[in-house]
């Protein structure tokens, strides 16, 4: 059943911006909170606090509307402020913070996205080719779970120094990493110290009858 805030959605009065609606896991608020903040949002500046009438607009009660608003300033969103106008003071719901966090938000996604142009760019060097469409897939996964830049970098020096140039060899490489809990490049030389092996001697996972010419020969083909 949808709630109050939802149906409001339907009435077209609230324009929810694509690229907040893709922060919105990231903002770490209710939907119905979502919702209100976008109301507020498409007022723009021109935030007058007046419950009475966000109620009517929200077809909320004022208790509904006042519980809201106090949840969104205790998670940093917006400010209650009180400014003067010719003589007059009135009190207003100042949104600044939301949009700081909102340009924090982009400025991550931008930076995620350089780091992935990087990272695909010293791979396909080390390769000597260019990724297909799935090889790149790969790599967004290792980036969206946070696999540090180093230690992929690391991965593909193993897999080139054992001979290998395959990227689902090098996939193979980093979740042998994860699942030992290695997650900087630091961890991986004290767990070679810890196993008394020498330098890039790293027990891989069974790879056994594993075709890499054919391998490669797959992904360049698709």
């Amino acid at each position: 059943m949808k709630s109050k805030l939802e149906k409001a959605i339907g009435d077209g009065n609230i324009v929810i911006p694509l690229y907040i609606l893709k922060s919105f896991k990231k903002l770490k608020v209710t939907m119905d909170e979502f919702i209100f903040l976008m109301y507020l949002y498409n007022k723009q500046d021109k935030i007058d606090f007046n419950p009475e009438k966000i109620a009517r607009d929200m077809n909320l009660d004022i208790m509904e509307v006042m519980g809201y608003i106090s949840v969104l300033s205790d998670k940093g969103f917006l400010t209650l402020d009180v400014i003067k106008d010719n003589n007059q003071l009135s009190e207003v719901i100042n949104l600044s913070l939301f949009y700081e966090k909102i340009s924090m938000l982009l400025m991550e996604k931008e930076e995620v996205k350089n780091d992935k142009t990087k990272i695909i760019k010293y791979i396909e060097e080390e390769l000597g080719r260019m990724l297909s469409s799935i090889e790149i897939e790969t790599v967004n996964s290792w980036i969206q779970n946070e696999i540090n830049e180093d230690l992929i970098k690391e991965g593909v020096r193993i897999a080139i120094n054992d001979g290998v140039f395959s990227l689902k060899y090098i996939d193979r490489i980093i979740f042998d990493f994860k699942n030992r809990g290695i997650k900087t490049v630091d961890e991986l030389k004290k767990s070679y110290e810890d196993s008394n092996k020498q330098e890039n001697n790293i027990e891989m996972p069974e790879l056994d009858d594993w075709n890499w010419l054919d391998d490669e020969e797959e992904y360049i083909t698709n």
